[in-house]
């Protein structure tokens, strides 16, 4: 397990992606990596090249993200084709906004 995590987070895959697949929780797998010093890849400008990090929410995106609640959060997440902590941080920080600037509350 430790020789697949570190080269898959090498390659710059995301902690929870590569946690749900192995199946240990992704607390436990982040300091599994930080304890076997394993770091993602760095592209251009020193910027990880981790999976969808950079990818802005649409709202159709944030629609679904918010508001299909028949979806678990992994099925979400995998439907948007994004980590499963970009969405639950998505979701919990859409709740305690005061605003609600993708119109969906």
């Amino acid at each position: 397990m430790q020789s697949e995590a570190t080269e898959r987070r090498e390659a710059g895959e995301g902690i929870a992606d590569i946690a749900v697949s192995l199946g240990v929780n992704e607390s436990t797998m982040g300091k599994w990596l930080r304890d076997w010093g394993v770091r993602p890849a760095t592209g251009k400008y020193g910027q990880s090249l981790a999976q969808n990090q950079w990818k802005r929410w649409t709202r159709e995106d944030a629609v679904i993200a918010y508001t299909r609640t028949d979806l678990s959060i992994a099925e979400r997440a995998e439907f948007l084709n994004r980590s499963y902590t970009a969405v639950a941080g998505f979701v919990r920080d859409y709740r305690q906004r005061p605003g609600d600037p993708y119109r969906i509350k």
